[in-house]
């Protein structure tokens, strides 16, 4: 039987989020939010982040080269800390796409996770997992039939054998990827105060 093969790439990126109000006075008993964006936040590499798709793709209907949009789906977490909440914007790219053949060869999928926006800078993202029901595949160990693709590193490519014609992916369909590298949040630099003037 024909398949459709869909193959989703590692990649870079990162992107903006906001402190919550800092003016907002803390309830007795009732513990502040974390601030995302302190000069602290450190996300180390290979760190699992869940995304969702927020626009349809398919073999049939997108165009390599093509962008789309993400969204940081849950909270980036680390040994059961929550590092930085979900809602993040972030984005990734249409590699390849195929529509299926008349001779009965299956539509082809390639997505590559580029980033997300995290506080101002660019998260770079790699291996990126799409769930076949929409749901996150985190400890889930049979789903697809999957086989890893040999790419020259940093690039991690991990193919979906999907049976059937066309490869379809509605919006809101979540994705696993990784950090790519450690993403580290430097203390702002500090500015020098103006040298005083001589009075003449």
């Amino acid at each position: 039987m024909a398949s459709a093969a869909l193959v989703c790439g590692f990649l870079p990126g990162c992107a903006l989020a906001q402190d919550a109000a800092a003016s907002a006075p803390q309830r007795a008993g009732v513990a502040q939010a974390p601030q995302p964006c302190v000069p602290s936040l450190v996300i180390p590499a290979f760190t699992p982040v869940t995304v969702e798709l927020l626009e349809p793709l398919g073999s049939k209907t997108s165009t390599p080269g093509a962008t789309f949009a993400l969204r940081l789906a849950a909270p980036i977490m680390a040994d059961g800390v929550e590092l930085f909440p979900a809602g993040a914007s972030g984005g990734g790219e249409v590699i390849h796409a195929k529509k299926a053949g008349g001779s009965g060869a299956g539509g082809e999928l390639v997505l590559a996770a580029r980033f997300l926006e995290v506080c101002g800078r660019r998260l770079r993202l790699r291996s990126m997992h799409v769930s076949p029901n929409g749901k996150s595949r985190t400890g889930t160990v049979h789903t697809l039939n999957t086989a890893s693709a040999a790419v020259a590193p940093p690039i991690a490519l991990i193919c979906f054998m999907i049976k059937g014609g066309e490869v379809n992916l509605p919006q809101g369909r979540l994705a696993e990827a990784k950090t790519a590298e450690i993403f580290t949040l430097a203390p702002p630099a500090s500015v020098p105060a103006p040298a005083a003037q001589s009075v003449q």
